[in-house]
């Protein structure tokens, strides 16, 4: 972005120096004492050179322009003049900040935990001058600690603000693009789950396991609801109209920031109205040590191996076999099990989606669901 006078004088100090760029390499150099200094950088000979050229507002932004320009002529033949960009932090920061509205707070906290790794290394380097090699060197580090995904996650991020760099011209290419090609394949496995026909001996050792019976409670209410671990587990009874028979999850509590409405049916209704007679505190599922926090997902999990079903079973198991069970009924439309299980396109424009699309028809498919996991537990 080109300068003017105003931006000049309502420049002000900051603890450390800092530069105002303009075209044919000039720019304006803002020390922490206050003062001001114009100069242009070029390249000769393959070699980066700075001249300064005065002191503003003695040099006027207008006549170190025409400095600037007649420079560039008179060194036409030998250098090449650049126009200096920002540091790839400030590119990265202005991407986090136009992204985020968007994110949920824990997705929030994993792409700041990404930045900060590109900082070390990346910070005050400016962003047309970074090079695939450099990149690459950090994502290695990332990856000899044995966190792939942390390290695919963080090269992904690397490349979007390289596309947004790209974007409002400050480079013309995207050095991150490719290198995923050059760093190790993680095998993927998938999230264990148990048959609709091994669930009827998996909830009887369940229900005969000597545990608590807030931990049982929600093993079963996962099960019915098909909702993600966290979304059942830090619920509040203020999300729940039990005479409405519907649960309504607040967009920052869904994984993407769109709020989600769950049919409530009898088996449903039931098991609420019994976790309600264990406490009086606000959430669902609170700590035992602190009722302001909800408790972990591994409370669940442990009962679940205890029951003899490690590596065979997990929280999110619920979850898949409720879409695997629901899916092969081939009663439902597709769509509707979409939206019941949260599933949103990536293009959907926020303002037009609808928590309650396709109600009725997964009213029924809850209800449907509910009959399944009754036979189950006879």
């Amino acid at each position: 972005m080109s300068l003017t006078d105003v931006l000049c004088k309502k420049a002000l100090p900051k603890e450390k120096q800092y530069r105002l760029s303009d075209s044919n390499g000039l720019s304006l150099r803002i020390d922490p004492n206050g003062k001001k200094y114009w100069s242009i950088r070029y390249t000769e000979h393959g070699q980066r050179k700075s001249k300064a050229l005065g002191v503003y507002p003695e040099l006027s932004l207008k006549r170190a322009r025409e400095i600037a320009l007649d420079l560039r002529y008179k060194l036409k033949n030998t250098t090449e003049v650049e126009q200096e960009q920002p540091c790839f932090k400030e590119v990265a920061e202005d991407w986090f900040n136009n992204q985020k509205e968007t994110w949920s707070s824990k997705h929030i906290s994993n792409v700041r935990a990404s930045l900060d790794e590109l900082y070390i290394a990346l910070a005050n380097k400016r962003i047309n001058q970074i090079q695939a090699p450099e990149i690459l060197q950090i994502i290695k580090k990332i990856e000899a600690r044995g966190s792939l995904e942390i390290a695919k996650r963080t090269l992904s991020r690397c490349g979007m603000v390289m596309k947004y760099a790209i974007a409002h011209g400050y480079r013309y290419d995207n050095p991150a693009g490719d290198l995923v090609y050059a760093l190790k394949n993680k095998r993927v496995k998938n999230l264990a789950s148990l048959t609709a026909s091994e669930m009827p001996e998996f909830l009887r050792k369940i229900r005969a396991y000597p545990s608590d019976a807030q931990t049982h409670h929600a093993i079963i209410l996962i099960m019915l609801t098909g909702v993600r671990v966290s979304e059942l587990l830090q619920a509040r009874w203020e999300e729940f109209d039990l005479e409405g028979r519907k649960w309504d999850i607040p967009e920052e509590r869904m994984k993407n920031r769109l709020p989600h409405r769950v049919p409530l049916t009898d088996m449903m209704i039931a098991e609420l109205k019994a976790l309600r007679l264990t406490h009086n505190q606000e959430l669902l599922f609170p700590h035992r040590l602190n009722n302001k926090e909800s408790m972990r997902s591994e409370s669940i999990l442990a009962v679940i191996k205890r029951s003899g079903y490690a590596g065979r079973m997990t929280t999110h198991g619920f979850r898949s076999l409720f879409s695997t069970v629901v899916n092969e009924s081939n009663l439902f439309n597709p769509d509707a099990i979409e939206r019941q299980l949260a599933h949103v396109p990536q293009n959907r424009i926020r303002s037009a989606y609808n928590r309650a699309q396709y109600w009725d028809e997964r009213v029924k498919i809850m209800e449907w669901y509910g009959e399944q996991v009754k036979r189950w537990m006879k």
